[in-house]
């Protein structure tokens, strides 16, 4: 099989504004710093899964604008970019990302490229080349047919709408997808929408659904739900703390590392909140390359000891 993990999601460019406080509405606030940095759910993961020796591909969609630096850096890395597709007269996916300190966030998107995918027929073969598909953000209509033909070839799916699943999704569609996926994965806000969304009580029910739930809770950690049980898996303590965009893509990234390397799913999860405090201590998910033994080094440090 040529890849072990093929990653459906956004590639985009991310401006990234530091603020002292999120503005309200009808209000303005003044922007500390800019910076501009290589992002979208898919290419992160991508990427980061890449530089931790994970063999995987990345499908996505961007315009004509698609700069050539961001494509090298994923090659560079390793990512397998054959279904990395420009579409003639789009833009490439560009995310505006507001932070104040302390981590709370808010984003405004311009889709580009990624929102004319839906009449797309997703290549069959290439979603039949990797073990596990993840499932990120983009058009529920295309990535039903991705789910469909990933679920009838017996792969691994794993489904992650992070933020679209309040602006994307119909209750009724989610729950379509979701019922297609293994693994779910969300935030602690998206659990309860998705709560919501399936007229549930408790996030142990969505195990009716899926094999396995994973919430991410920021510094808290994260939780991991099984049929047999629920374990609390603790947050790893950054050296400092920069920026926080993409640090949740980071922390699947190291969870498919662990799964590649067959740990249990718990030292999966640890894994993935090592990878994740990398994340926190630059700007933008993809500025530093974070390899395998850095991952292992820092959770021994923590106290974490996972066998090399």
């Amino acid at each position: 099989m040529k890849n072990y993990l093929r990653v459906f999601g956004h590639t985009a460019v991310d401006v990234i504004l530091q603020t002292d406080s999120l503005p309200e509405p009808n209000t303005s606030t003044a922007v500390k710093e800019r910076t501009e940095r290589w992002g979208g759910t898919g290419a992160n993961i991508a990427k980061a899964a890449s530089d931790l020796e994970v063999k995987t591909a990345l499908s996505s969609f961007v315009g004509e604008d698609f700069p050539e630096r961001y494509e090298i850096s994923l090659t560079e890395s390793g990512v397998n970019i054959n279904d990395l597709i420009k579409l003639n007269g789009s833009k490439t996916p560009t995310c505006w990302i507001v932070t104040e300190p302390g981590g709370n966030q808010m984003a405004l998107m311009d889709q580009g490229a990624m929102d004319e995918i839906k009449d797309r027929v997703p290549d069959q073969y290439l979603i039949g080349d990797s073990r596990v598909i993840h499932i990120g953000t983009g058009r529920p209509e295309y990535y039903r047919k991705v789910m469909k033909t990933a679920s009838r070839s017996g792969k691994t799916i794993a489904f992650d709408p992070a933020q679209e699943l309040k602006y994307v999704y119909e209750p009724d569609v989610f729950e379509e997808l979701i019922a297609l996926a293994d693994i779910f994965f969300c935030n602690e806000t998206e659990a309860e929408l998705t709560l919501e969304y399936l007229k549930l009580n408790e996030v142990e029910d969505l195990l009716d659904y899926v094999d396995h739930v994973i919430v991410t809770k920021g510094s808290r950690g994260s939780t991991l739900y099984t049929k047999d049980t629920t374990e609390d898996v603790p947050s790893i303590e950054p050296k400092n703390i920069v920026d926080p965009t993409g640090a949740g893509d980071c922390y699947r990234a190291g969870f498919y590392a662990g799964v590649y390397r067959e740990y249990d799913l718990f030292e999966c999860c640890l894994i993935g909140a090592a990878r994740a405090s990398f994340a926190l201590e630059s700007y933008g998910p993809q500025d530093n390359k974070i390899h395998w033994e850095n991952v292992v080094k820092r959770l021994e440090e923590a106290g974490h000891g996972i066998i090399n």
